[in-house]
């Protein structure tokens, strides 16, 4: 059995295949971040592996995916940690084609994470006990799950694994960049910032 899990939702069936990691697909049509926020907490549910990671049907993880997701387990045993994170490579599509560039994250520190939440972004590893555990009190509505799970969880502990094990395929036009997506994620900050006053 797998130790990972990647969660991936989809509007279309799920059909990637991950040697060495579970995949849990999501098929369903998300038409708003409400929608997306509550899907990606009902499948966490679901994960009945030690560990596991999000994944976007239209993104793609290295080719030495595996012995990054074995670093990040040592690490995260080590060190008791409830998540562990890496770089990523920001896939843009241009004019004279794709261009990669390397986008670099930092030593944990939650008053930085809270500032700037994207800079925990891909590839996320997440002890899936505590993802569920923590999944369970947050609110639902219009959210960006990423930024207040993996803000909850960095209190837990969280260790940066200095390897890229995630390519973001930004698309130009994508969901990512909506004003719905930017309006989530700015409540999703003020979620935070009213829990980091209320401690």
């Amino acid at each position: 059995m797998s130790l990972f899990t990647a969660i991936v939702l989809s509007a279309k069936p799920v059909t990637l295949v991950l040697p060495g990691v579970q995949v849990l697909g999501c098929t369903q049509v998300l038409r708003s971040p409400a929608e997306l926020h509550a899907a990606r907490l009902d499948v966490l549910a679901k994960v009945q592996t030690p560990y596991c990671f999000f994944l976007d049907d239209d993104d793609e993880l290295t080719d030495d995916y595996l012995n990054v997701l074995a670093e990040c387990e040592a690490k995260m045993l080590a060190q008791g940690a409830a998540m562990a994170y890496t770089d990523e490579i920001l896939r843009e599509i241009g004019k004279d084609g794709p261009r990669d560039h390397r986008r670099v994250a930092y030593s944990y520190d939650s008053d930085l994470h809270a500032k700037r939440p994207m800079l925990v972004h891909h590839l996320v590893v997440m002890d899936s006990a505590k993802a569920q555990a923590a999944a369970k009190v947050l609110p639902r509505g219009n959210f960006w799950t990423e930024h207040m799970l993996y803000w909850t969880l960095g209190l837990q502990g969280a260790v940066y694994v200095i390897r890229v094990g995630y390519i973001w395929n930004r698309n130009p036009n994508g969901f990512s960049r909506s004003p719905q997506i930017l309006a989530a994620q700015a409540f999703s900050m003020r979620w935070i910032n009213q829990q980091r006053a209320a401690a």
